[in-house]
């Protein structure tokens, strides 16, 4: 004989049942790919007790994007705490060629911000859920779904605009004046991160020619190399919010000071 369940212990699983395959089946353009049937079968409920929690399929996926949503979250940037940015810097020593340094690091720790966003499965579930949640018709669920988007947005900018911060000054360059402390760093991610978000989205529509590297001596510096669109975008952004600060000596023992601070932000 089945075993009896409450509506709570009922909701509960069908709800983990629905998130549990979405992680196997992935996200598409919504939960489509999930039958309520495959759900049911998955949660152990029994058929009559999932119809009555649930009389409406609709409300039922509303709230599991809800789910998604409480439990998504993006990958952080973290200009530096990649390990290929020791390398960079080891190899870019000649305290005379500090623009090439800071070029050379934007270029190659952008490239795997790039590359870690495009690859992880949050990216794609946190896509899905800015095109989905419009269409629930109930408002309050879409208002919640909403709020829980915002609030993964919110992390993702404070995650970025610290790692920005850390970047400027471990280089030793400051924010373009007027800008300033938290709020000019804040500023500097949220439009970073909207040109992240657009190259991302639409990296899948663009052709090839569109999206291959490019061989560029960029933004002063005097060595050539690949430069994917993204990654020239929003450096060419971060670079227009930050200039070298005329308070710093750039010397070996700065250059020495920078591989201590990529080592210590590496291992906290």
């Amino acid at each position: 004989m089945r075993e009896r369940l409450t509506d709570r212990e009922t909701q509960r699983r069908l709800l983990e049942a629905a998130r549990a395959l979405v992680v196997e089946r992935g996200v598409s353009t919504g939960l489509e790919h999930i039958p309520f049937e495959d759900v049911i079968r998955a949660s152990g409920v029994s058929r009559s007790s999932a119809y009555r929690r649930w009389p409406n399929r609709e409300r039922f996926y509303a709230q599991v994007l809800l789910e998604l949503a409480r439990g998504t979250s993006l990958p952080h940037a973290t200009p530096l705490m990649i390990g290929p940015a020791i390398e960079i810097v080891q190899t870019h020593s000649d305290p005379h060629k500090h623009r090439d340094l800071v070029v050379e690091l934007l270029r190659g720790t952008l490239d795997m911000d790039f590359t870690t966003m495009r690859d992880s499965p949050e990216w794609r579930t946190f896509l899905t859920l800015i095109a989905s949640h419009t269409g629930i018709i109930d408002e309050q669920l879409r208002g919640q779904v909403a709020a829980e988007l915002a609030r993964v947005e919110r992390q993702a900018v404070d995650a970025r605009a610290r790692a920005y911060a850390q970047f400027t000054s471990a280089v030793g360059y400051r924010l373009v004046r007027p800008l300033s402390g938290p709020t000019g760093f804040d500023l500097m991610s949220v439009t970073t991160g909207a040109t992240m978000f657009g190259m991302l989205t639409k990296g899948d529509v663009h052709s090839a020619a569109a999206t291959k590297p490019r061989k560029l001596r960029a933004f002063g510096s005097t060595k050539a190399a690949e430069w994917h669109p993204a990654t020239y975008a929003t450096a060419a952004l971060v670079l227009s919010f930050i200039e070298p600060d005329p308070g710093v000596e750039w010397t070996a023992g700065r250059i020495d000071d920078l591989v201590e601070t990529i080592q210590a932000f590496s291992e906290s």
